[in-house]
């Protein structure tokens, strides 16, 4: 066994855990509380923090707290071990930790805190406009699944905070309930005034799917976030190719590792759309991977969060906007605690900014 060297640790890393402000109701059960473990990066009077996120149930790197932490510790000990500049690390992260493909949550984190202490600039991950806090990111509001009375609620929330764009999280309590829920939605506000899109993460089942699709498809629903379970590809393939609704892929996207197959799900199913998260899929470097074969295939996309705090949002905020956004994307879930870390994003209607710290 390796003995790690007699030196002060340069990279570490802390537990935090966030409450919500309310049960935040999925098709995967009620989320009251958020596990997140912060990379710190100290060297040379600079500092750098990312965060690795997990979503239990989901994330792929994740089977419990022991497991996970097991791998930070390892990860962590070849970084302080390792020979590489820390100024050559970045580029060279697949390289020396190639089991870090299998580890979304924690590539992510590493990414973001060496590209923060890479940064002249504190707070700057990317140097684009966004960053610097001279555009805006357009968001969608997210409503959430609980009863029919709080989910119209949050929709009358949203609206009066002037949002176009809304996305239901759907799947999970009775659908003619969810229906009704939409389908008086757009009685008010039609599909020139509001979009809609829906999230049903798997919920839905090959006799049940297209009678909800030509339902919504009934209501002008932009488009379905993941219908189907990801083992179901050729009925994935099929709604994808009849387009009741336009579907977006998301869970589907988290098996794919490598190159080859993350080409054989988007030429095998070509949805309209992939929904893709740092965290989940790849790190920063694996969603430029699945932008790019998107791109080539005419496939859209957005970027969303994962349920992070504000320092992870901040790094997907300032990473999708390296991109030419014709989409809102879904960023907004920096309210979503009763705790968080302090952040430059703010939020006027749908328009996410960011400003830089200041220094003086």
């Amino acid at each position: 066994m390796v003995q790690p060297m007699d030196v002060s640790p340069i990279f570490t890393v802390q537990k935090h855990e966030l409450v919500f402000n309310f049960p935040a109701g999925t098709s995967r059960g009620v989320l009251s509380t958020k596990k997140l473990w912060l990379i710190t990066l100290s060297a040379d009077g600079r500092q750098g923090i990312g965060e690795c996120s997990i979503i239990e149930g989901l994330s792929p790197d994740y089977m419990n707290d022991a497991q996970y932490e097991k791998q930070l510790s390892d990860v962590i000990l070849r970084l302080n071990q390792c020979s590489i500049p820390r100024d050559h690390l970045l580029c060279t992260l697949d390289e020396f930790l190639p089991e870090l493909s299998y580890f979304p949550s924690i590539r992510f984190g590493l990414e973001c805190a060496l590209r923060a202490w890479l940064s002249p600039v504190p707070g700057l991950l990317f140097d684009n406009s966004f960053a610097r806090g001279e555009r805006a990111i357009p968001i969608n509001g997210l409503i959430w699944m609980g009863s029919p009375e709080w989910m119209q609620d949050q929709v009358e929330k949203k609206i009066k905070e002037g949002y176009s764009v809304l996305k239901f999280k759907i799947g999970a309590i009775d659908w003619e309930q969810e229906h009704n829920i939409i389908q008086e939605v757009r009685k008010h506000f039609g599909p020139e005034k509001l979009t809609i899109r829906v999230d049903a993460n798997g919920g839905f089942t090959q006799s049940n799917v297209r009678h909800i699709l030509n339902q919504l498809s009934d209501l002008s629903v932009h488009s379905i976030e993941q219908p189907v379970a990801v083992n179901e590809i050729d009925l994935l393939a099929a709604l994808c190719k009849e387009a009741i609704v336009p579907i977006a892929l998301d869970e589907s996207l988290i098996p794919c590792y490598a190159l080859a197959e993350k080409v054989a799900l988007l030429d095998r199913v070509s949805p309209q759309f992939i929904i893709l998260k740092p965290s989940l899929h790849g790190g920063i470097s694996g969603v430029q991977t699945w932008i790019e074969l998107a791109t080539a295939r005419g496939i859209g996309w957005w970027m969303t969060s994962a349920l992070e705090s504000n320092i992870g949002l901040t790094a997907v905020a300032q990473f999708a906007a390296e991109y030419p956004l014709t989409l809102p994307q879904g960023l907004g879930t920096g309210g979503l605690f009763a705790t968080n870390f302090k952040c430059g994003l703010s939020l006027s209607q749908d328009q996410l900014t960011h400003h830089l710290p200041e220094h003086g």
